[in-house]
């Protein structure tokens, strides 16, 4: 008998524990297309060994933690399956949820409002004739690089700054911050990790399963 050869995800043993433990909670053809994606940037990763392509690999496991949590409380956000020709990161057509990844990374020299407002009207300007066809609650989850010193109570904080985000993007649904914390109810692997999400209504309180801590966009934290 032929014994199997573990696949390894990541030469970093954690990462590699955690999108073992976060793989089962997806459908299978999910599951086929995340090995596929994270062992292509782990592979680009080792071939160029540049900051580039460990960027890629680390941007890629980031964008499985919130869906994992997600479907762990009863969502079925399936990867990057296509609809209307385009492949979003995520979509649980069930629910009429689509999320779209970004990670604020270190490094750069733009603020963190305007790098995060890009990337909300890039995203949302692609798809945002599938939210309109399809009704969907569209959610752009922001990874908050440890690195970056930006936290995830700064967001709480200043959520006024990110109203005219969306005021400028009609699509958008909701924008969920996180990062590593010391202690959260949410964890990967032993590591816990803090969700906030502003929306752009309260709808988020009338949704079965929604983990995540959130306000409307016009609350005022202070």
């Amino acid at each position: 008998m032929v014994k199997s050869i573990e696949v390894i995800y990541s030469p970093n043993s954690k990462i590699d524990a955690a999108i073992k433990e976060m793989l089962p909670d997806f459908d299978p053809g999910s599951q086929k297309r995340m090995k596929r994606k994270i062992l292509n940037a782990k592979k680009a990763a080792e071939k160029h060994r540049d900051d580039n392509t460990d960027a890629e690999a680390r941007h890629v496991f980031r964008e499985f933690i919130p869906a994992s949590i997600l479907n762990r409380n009863g969502y079925t956000l399936e990867y990057e399956t296509s609809i209307n020709g385009k492949t979003p990161d995520w979509l649980d057509s069930t629910s009429k949820l689509m999320l779209e990844s970004y990670t604020f990374e270190r490094g750069g020299s733009s603020r963190f409002l305007d790098r995060v407002k890009s990337s909300v009207a890039d995203k949302c300007d692609k798809y945002e004739d599938i939210i309109t066809d399809h009704s969907l609650r569209f959610v752009i989850s922001v990874y908050l690089d440890f690195w970056t010193t930006i936290e995830i109570e700064e967001c709480c904080e200043d959520s006024a700054a990110f109203r005219t985000t969306f005021d400028e993007s009609d699509c958008l649904w909701g924008i969920l911050f996180f990062t590593e914390q010391q202690r959260s109810e949410f964890s990967i692997v032993g590591q816990p990790y803090g969700f906030f999400c502003l929306t752009t209504d309260g709808t988020h309180e009338t949704m079965p399963g929604w983990p995540f801590p959130s306000a409307d966009r016009n609350f005022d934290f202070r």
